[in-house]
């Protein structure tokens, strides 16, 4: 009776221990199958209303305080113009830390204790992206000669009166907010309609588009100028893939900051100041 009873036992016993095993598996199973990719776990409900804003506060903060003391910006002389520029440009670096303070906090911890695998798929991501850059450039300059770069050309004229702020503006300003916005925010609000190949091909296109267009827009003369967005655009698109792969906006803000840093050497070792 007693070997009846432990084999009754036993057999219980390995009926709960396959059932624990089995389910175990099935659960590896299921976290194998979800992607990489982890965002839009949290999705931002505000994420269209935080982009909208902060592309504002980006374009037209600055002209706020001239239009309500009526100010003509043109009266104003260009040293001047640059600090309060500068100011302008900490107050957006601020609205943005006060509104994403905790992920950047955390995604920051996260990059630097991770840093030698971040930059590794940095480069992955960069490197086709800036090829595609380049070779653009070189062919809008041998089959559109009347095409003007009037953006770079703004930008050299810039570096050689005002060295000092534009090493700010290009190194830490414009990737940190550039990348918040055409990146993290667009991100976030095309995901909000669910993180799926389409969505994330939509971001992806959205993303490198509206960065193209907003670097040319205000400097094109011509028609024909507009065909500079192309090189915008792999650089775009690049960026927006390396976000979309870690999720982690200092991937992006690293080597956008990389890319035009070099960009400023090369300009000053040229003999631009």
């Amino acid at each position: 009776m007693k070997e009846i009873t432990y084999n009754i036992l036993d057999i219980y016993k390995f009926t709960i221990y396959l059932y624990n095993y089995t389910r175990t598996v099935k659960q590896m199973k299921n976290a194998e199958k979800k992607p990489i990719n982890k965002t839009n776990t949290n999705q931002d409900k505000y994420a269209i209303i935080k982009f909208i804003f902060l592309l504002f506060c980006m374009i037209f903060l600055q002209y706020i305080p001239l239009i309500i003391l009526r100010i003509d910006p043109k009266s104003i002389p260009q040293n001047i113009a640059i600090i309060y520029s500068f100011i302008i440009d900490l107050i957006v670096i601020l609205i943005i830390i006060i509104m994403y303070k905790k992920r950047i906090i955390t995604e920051f911890k996260s990059y630097i204790k991770n840093f030698g695998n971040n930059i590794e798929t940095s480069f992955k991501y960069y490197i086709p992206g800036f090829i595609l850059m380049v070779i653009s450039n070189i062919a809008i300059v041998f089959f559109f000669k009347e095409a003007n770069a009037n953006n770079e050309e703004a930008v050299r004229t810039m570096i050689s009166l005002f060295p000092a702020y534009m090493i700010f503006s290009v190194s830490i300003y414009a990737p940190f907010v550039e990348e918040t916005i055409f990146r993290r925010c667009i991100k976030d609000t095309i995901l909000s309609l669910g993180n799926n190949k389409l969505t994330k091909y939509i971001y992806v296109f959205i993303s490198g588009f509206i960065f193209a267009v907003l670097h040319i827009i205000g400097s094109a003369t011509q028609v024909i100028d507009y065909i500079y967005i192309f090189p915008y655009i792999s650089l775009g698109i690049s960026f927006a893939l390396l976000y979309y792969k870690t999720d982690n906006i200092f991937s992006t803000v690293i080597m956008h900051s990389m890319h035009n840093t070099v960009a400023i050497i090369l300009y000053i070792l040229s003999g631009v100041v």
